[in-house]
């Protein structure tokens, strides 16, 4: 883990502080020609493949500061 003190704010100031930035910044992109999806998009921030609304995170159980952002797509027939 990698610290990243420039992001540090009071914990009663965690949600208001501009400092933190809750704003989605994940994308999934993909050519619609070549690609069609398969299961729509499921993000998780806590590795069991859920997502708490309103977590701070990271925490020991899931280090990062980003969520997961995971999607199936299926190639298309080219024929």
């Amino acid at each position: 883990l990698q610290p990243q003190l420039n992001k540090a704010v009071r914990y009663e100031e965690r949600a208001t502080s501009k400092l933190s930035d809750c704003n989605p910044k994940d994308f999934i992109l993909f050519s619609s020609a070549c690609f069609e999806v398969e299961a729509y998009c499921v993000k998780d921030n806590t590795g069991r493949l859920e997502y708490i609304e309103g977590m701070d995170f990271p925490t020991l159980s899931f280090p990062s500061d980003h969520a997961i952002v995971n999607s199936t797509l299926r190639l298309r027939s080219t024929l």
